[in-house]
C-alpha cells in the first residue's frame, strides 16, 4: 500500500521540483548525467551574482556552450496535470522534436519509485506518531482523509515525506507535464538521463533536524484551505511565463513558517541543488543535443540557473 501511494503521490514536488516517480518501463537510462559532485564552492548565491541577469520571465531557453556543439534546450517545468499546462506550446514541441535526448531532473523509472519508498519510511518500528505531537498528527490524519488516504499511508512516513505529500496537488490523471515530456520522447525512442538521482534528492531531506521538519509539515498542513487557490495563481504565474511572480508566489505559500526555516530550505533543496545541476548539465557531452527539463524554480534569480549557465559562458536566448 505504501509503494502504490509513494508513486501516485510523490511524482513531482512543485515548490521543489524533486521528482518524477511513477512506475513505468525499464527503457530509460535512470543513472545521473554524471555521477561526481562539484567540487566545494562559496555558496551559489555568491557564484551565481556575477552576471546581474536575474531571468525573472521565459520558460524555454537556448543555451549555446562556450565549446562548439550543437544548442540545448532548457524548459521549466510546474508540477502540475492542468490541461492548460499540458498542452505544450509549439516552440516547446519543436525544440524537444529537434532534441536527440530527454533530460529530466529524474528518470521516472522503478527503481526511482522504489528508492523513494525506501528513502520516506522510518526505520526500526518507529511511526510518524512517535515523533511528532499529538495534535500535530491529528491534522496530519485530517489531511490525509481529506485526500481519500487512510491513517497507514502516514503512519510509517518520515515527518518531511508527509510534508511532501501534503504540498502536492491531488492527482486526478497522473499525467503531470515532466511525465507528458517523458511519454512524448519514450514514444520517438529518445533516451532519457536524470540530473539527479532519486537517493540523491530524498537524502537532502535528512539534513533538517526533527524540529525542523516538524516546522515544514505544520506550515504545510496550515496551507491546506487556501491550497487550490495558491495553486491556481502559481499555473497562471506559470501559464503567463512570470519566472519572477512565480518565485515570489511560492516563498509565500507556506504562511507562518519560520524565516530561518525558509531560508534553510531554499538553500538546501533550491540553491545547492542549482549548483550541482550547473555542474552537470555543463559536463555534458557536447556532441548531442539535449532537452533539459526542471521546475521552473530552478531559473530565475540571481542564483538561479540562467544566471549560472550565463556566468559559465553560455549564450542564453530566450525562445519562449
Amino acid at each position: 500500500m505504501l509503494s502504490r501511494i509513494t508513486g501516485w503521490r510523490m511524482r513531482r514536488f512543485w515548490l521543489l521540483s524533486l521528482l518524477a516517480l511513477a512506475a513505468v518501463g525499464a527503457t530509460a537510462d535512470s543513472r545521473p548525467v554524471s555521477p561526481a559532485d562539484p567540487p566545494a564552492s562559496p555558496p551559489a548565491s555568491a557564484v551565481m551574482a556575477a552576471t546581474g541577469q536575474v531571468y525573472d520571465d521565459g520558460l524555454l531557453f537556448e543555451l549555446t556552450r562556450p565549446e562548439p556543439g550543437p544548442p540545448i534546450y532548457l524548459f521549466g517545468t510546474i508540477h502540475s496535470e492542468d490541461p492548460r499546462v499540458l498542452a505544450l506550446p509549439d516552440a516547446v514541441t519543436s525544440a524537444l522534436d529537434a532534441a536527440e535526448t530527454l533530460v529530466l531532473e529524474v528518470v521516472p523509472d522503478a527503481d526511482s519509485t522504489r528508492a523513494a519508498a525506501a528513502a520516506m519510511r522510518l526505520a526500526d518500528g518507529k511511526l510518524l506518531a512517535h515523533l511528532v505531537p499529538p495534535e500535530l498528527y491529528r491534522r496530519c490524519l485530517a489531511a490525509a482523509a481529506s485526500r481519500g488516504l487512510p491513517a497507514r499511508a502516514l503512519e510509517a512516513l518520515k515527518p518531511w515525506a508527509v510534508m511532501l505529500l501534503m504540498s502536492m496537488p491531488p492527482s486526478q490523471t497522473g499525467e503531470f507535464l515532466d511525465r507528458r515530456l517523458y511519454n512524448l520522447a519514450q514514444a520517438e525512442g529518445k533516451p532519457t538521463l536524470g540530473l539527479e538521482t532519486t537517493v540523491e534528492q530524498l537524502s537532502l531531506f535528512e539534513q533538517f533536524s526533527l524540529a525542523e521538519q516538524r516546522a515544514l509539515l505544520d506550515a504545510a498542513l496550515a496551507a491546506q484551505a487556501d491550497r487550490e487557490r495558491m495553486l491556481e495563481d502559481l499555473v497562471g504565474a506559470y501559464l503567463r511565463a512570470d519566472l519572477g511572480e512565480l518565485l515570489s508566489l511560492s516563498e509565500a505559500s507556506e504562511p507562518g513558517l519560520d524565516p530561518a526555516v525558509r531560508r534553510r530550505f531554499r538553500d538546501v533543496l533550491i540553491d545547492a541543488r542549482n549548483q550541482r545541476m550547473l555542474h552537470r548539465i555543463s559536463a555534458l557531452p557536447a556532441d548531442r543535443r539535449y532537452f533539459i527539463a526542471v521546475g521552473a524554480l530552478h531559473l530565475p534569480g540571481q542564483a538561479g540557473l540562467l544566471a549560472g549557465l550565463d556566468e559559465a559562458g553560455f549564450d542564453v536566448r530566450r525562445l519562449y
